[in-house]
């Protein structure tokens, strides 16, 4: 009997730890994520500062370029928007830790590509400016 309970509070303590190291694990990739938005976020003021800049020039002789990156510019704030409105908070603490370590993982490629394409655009249409 006493063999029974050894073995019982063995298997506990190896479920605990291991949730432990996956609860530790979300919350990795949780802050990760809220990072990753806080950057994204600081650059947003840049991409309307861009698009505002480039208003001003959307009538001119490169109008259709201008009108390209502009487009570029909104592509990239509307996904942060898009993203930020699918992005539910409330339901990561209804989730397992594995179901919140891949719910996780998929959020963070998608502000990592979002990250990607406003990087892109903001470089465009910081080069064009400077012109």
């Amino acid at each position: 009997m006493a063999q029974k309970f050894m073995s019982f509070l063995l298997i506990l303590l190896i479920l605990s730890s291991c949730n432990q190291a996956e609860e530790k694990v979300s919350q990795e990739l949780n802050d990760q994520v809220m990072q990753l938005h806080d950057q994204l976020m600081g650059k947003t003021e840049d991409v309307l500062k861009l698009k505002r800049r480039l208003d001003s020039l959307s009538t001119g002789k490169d109008s259709v370029n201008v009108h390209k990156i502009i487009a570029s510019l909104n592509k990239a704030d509307e996904s942060m928007m898009d993203w930020m409105h699918h992005f539910s908070v409330d339901s990561l603490g209804k989730m397992d830790a594995v179901n919140k370590i891949s719910y996780l993982k998929k959020q963070l490629e998608a502000l990592k590509n979002l990250e990607k394409s406003t990087d892109s655009s903001v470089h465009a249409a910081k080069n064009y400016t400077v012109k």
